[in-house]
């Protein structure tokens, strides 16, 4: 080709483009602009993404003159100290097959982290959920991220945030205790409430308190674990155990063969709240920490679902 034909060839490629230009736009108006075909809407992302934000987000040093002092301590730290009770509890925190730390609150406070700018350090010390409140509540961690329920005596020591999640209390009772106690049409919780019966409960929960209040003539039996709680019940050394109805569930899960003699009664109006907890004179993180929740209410879910902590949604 002669440099005379340079032109020509020029614009020829001016025509392509604008040509081209046209027809994306054509297409752009019979879908939408940044839609879909079917009714100009985005397009849904299908994946079930939370993922821990990958870098810590970059904090200027002339800011951090402008943080409160809380706050600037956790930066010169390096690290937002989280608690946890030494015992897991799936699938919010656990050790893996590999004895990795993982679960849903392990994710959750990795990412809090990240986006404050700071790395995440898991302190699992604690024997009770009761001890991650006093660990809190006397500096020796920033946050607690572990499955922790709100209550009013706890919160008398420390701050908490938003609820994160919402779940239903439940009783798992044990048949042929029931049975003694009245007719198999009578309301189990009433039955309960009304009987001087045994009731267990995981010590250091919040169940201990709830139970003093929902079973006043109850003897509360504490357990240290969810599973000692089960074999009593089956064994008839108490007539219910009562705790979250996950939490339940899941033993339900993981014996089927030893809880044909019992029943679950998931008690739809008695509701534990989940959330975190935060020193009480670490205002800042606590008006940061509900930020962070209202501002990632769909990722969070996402992170509940695909742990089965939630339903996931049905698709319209």
């Amino acid at each position: 080709m002669t440099d005379g034909n340079r032109p020509w060839l020029a614009l020829w490629g001016g025509i392509r483009l604008a040509a081209l230009s046209l027809l994306c736009a054509l297409c752009l108006t019979a879908c939408g602009a940044g839609g879909s075909a079917d009714g100009g809407q985005p397009a849904k992302d299908e994946t079930n993404g939370f993922v821990v934000t990958p870098a810590k987000r970059a904090v200027a040093e002339g800011d951090l003159a402008y943080y409160a002092p809380e706050m600037r301590a956790i930066y010169e730290r390096g690290a937002l100290t989280v608690a946890m009770p030494a015992a897991d509890r799936k699938p919010f925190f656990y050790r893996d097959a590999d004895g990795v730390l993982a679960g849903s609150d392990v994710e959750l406070a990795a990412d809090m982290a990240a986006q404050l700018g700071v790395d995440v350090k898991f302190v699992r010390t604690a024997k009770s959920f009761d001890e991650v409140v006093n660990q809190v509540a006397s500096g020796q961690a920033d946050i607690a991220v572990s499955k922790l329920s709100a209550t009013l005596p706890r919160a008398e020591k420390v701050l908490f945030s938003d609820p994160y999640l919402t779940l239903h209390q439940g009783i798992l009772l044990n048949r042929l205790a029931m049975a003694r106690l009245g007719s198999a049409s009578e309301d189990p919780l009433a039955l309960l409430r009304q009987a001087k019966v045994k009731i267990g409960v995981i010590a250091g929960t919040s169940y201990v308190g709830y139970a003093s209040l929902m079973f006043a003539k109850a003897e509360i039996v504490r357990f240290a674990t969810p599973q000692e709680s089960m074999d009593a019940a089956i064994d008839g050394e108490v007539a219910a155990i009562y705790y979250d109805e996950l939490q339940l569930k899941g033993l339900l899960a993981d014996n089927p063969d030893r809880s044909i003699d019992l029943q679950l009664h998931i008690m739809t109006e008695q509701v534990d709240l989940i959330a975190m907890a935060i020193p009480p004179k670490n205002a800042p993180l606590l008006a940061w920490t509900n930020l962070y929740l209202r501002s990632n209410q769909a990722r969070i879910q996402s992170l509940l679902i695909n742990y089965g902590i939630l339903p996931a949604k049905i698709a319209p």
